[in-house]
């Protein structure tokens, strides 16, 4: 599984020179997939993993280690095994230890071996804090959480290609089969389907208001604009108002944008409408990843060629989605995959009695269709991580 670069990189280095790593020594199972998780989500190199202090990492001149992060919850003789440990180590590569003792005295004793000691917290917020510092980058401050939430982009080429489906199944996914928090920003006031798609029953739109764009907004005024789908999972959506309808895409932004060190992912259901309101800077900068839905016709495929333009070098995916039979499209898939130069397109086939599997059984039901294997593909860009759909098994075919 290759968790290398998915997001952006801001680094061009040549073939000839070894990549940096981190190493995970750690006993335990869970622990591992859970900070093999969080580099992932934030776009760190793929770390290497081991159960115990191997000799071979260090006599390895393939590889170059950055930060060694050693799980040390159970142990009594920290200070011994960190004693030891410094000795092997080179003196540009970090110790960082994770550890039960809150103790001021212990991480001082640490430090004077040239070790970084954070206390253990499920959240993993304090080893990515010191991941950050030892890295020279800029740790968010104030009593925040350092992790800040990826933001994604999907966008819709045209209308009627199935962007609300997608967008709220990928966060329905995020939320219960990678156990992340994410929040929905749905910029498409007029298509209200989002709602159903996520489970969300009585949902209460609320308008968007002169006050609302031109004040200072801060999270505690943002949260009451959130719906509830399910647990890590939230909802957040307004009802354009004509008159200020051009600040519509920013104004959710800004709620959003407060609420960022609240959660892993915040995805960005948007209409090619609402994107027309972004310039070009904004957006570049605002984005993570970017996924743009299309269909194989030919409008969508123009549409598509005129927002590649606006999107420039930004990264980013096609999603090309069948909404109806694959015969009712004048161009067949390969063909439209050629026309915009394409090949390594998501595909979603179209199912029929998708929408009566998402009215009677909700999100989890399509979830166990085949029309959510490409949503965990996308999971998988997203986080690293390979869900396979649980399929059921029958005895006797009738």
């Amino acid at each position: 599984m290759n968790l290398d670069n998915l997001f952006k990189s801001s680094t061009n280095k040549s073939k000839s020179e070894l990549k940096e790593q981190d190493l995970v020594i750690s006993e335990s199972d869970s622990i591992i997939e859970s900070i093999e998780e969080l580099y992932a989500i934030e776009g760190f190199a793929k770390p290497l993993f081991s159960k115990d202090l191997q000799e071979d990492f260090w006599s390895d001149k393939s590889l170059k280690i950055r930060n060694v992060i050693i799980d040390l919850r159970d142990k009594d003789n920290i200070n011994e095994i960190i004693s030891e440990l410094s000795t092997k180590l080179d003196v540009d590569i970090s110790i960082i230890v994770m550890g039960n003792h809150d103790s001021i005295k212990l991480k001082s004793q640490l430090m004077s071996l040239g070790a970084n000691y954070i206390l253990w917290d499920q959240e993993l917020n304090e080893l990515l804090s010191a991941i950050m510092s030892v890295s020279g980058k800029k740790v968010i401050t104030d009593n925040k959480k350092t992790r800040i939430a990826k933001r994604v982009l999907v966008l819709a080429s045209k209308g009627g290609v199935g962007l609300s489906t997608i967008s709220s199944l990928l966060c329905y996914a995020l939320a219960k089969e990678s156990n992340l928090k994410t929040l929905m920003v749905d910029h498409d006031s007029g298509a209200l389907n989002a709602d159903m798609f996520l489970g969300i029953k009585g949902l209460k739109v609320r308008q968007e208001s002169k006050d609302l764009t031109n004040r200072d907004i801060d999270n505690a005024i943002a949260r009451t604009y959130l719906s509830k789908s399910i647990d890590k999972l939230d909802y957040l959506m307004l009802e354009k108002n004509s008159e200020i309808s051009s600040c519509h895409s920013e104004t959710l932004y800004n709620l959003s944008n407060t609420l960022i060190d609240e959660y892993n992912f915040i995805i960005d259901s948007m209409s090619l409408s609402s994107f027309d309101e972004l310039d070009k800077a904004t957006f570049q900068d605002r984005y993570h990843r970017v996924f743009i839905v299309c269909e194989q016709s030919v409008s969508s495929l123009r549409s598509y060629n005129l927002i590649k333009k606006r999107v420039d070098k930004l990264e980013h995916q096609v999603i090309f989605s069948q909404t109806r039979p694959a015969k009712d499209y004048v161009i067949p898939l390969d063909n439209a995959k050629v026309r915009i130069k394409q090949k390594d397109s998501i595909d979603i086939f179209y199912e029929s009695g998708l929408e009566k599997v998402f009215v009677h059984k909700g999100p989890d039901g399509v979830m166990e269709t085949k029309f959510s294997d490409p949503i965990r593909g996308i999971l998988s860009i997203l986080t690293g991580k390979i869900i396979q759909r649980k399929r059921k098994f029958k005895l006797f075919n009738k």
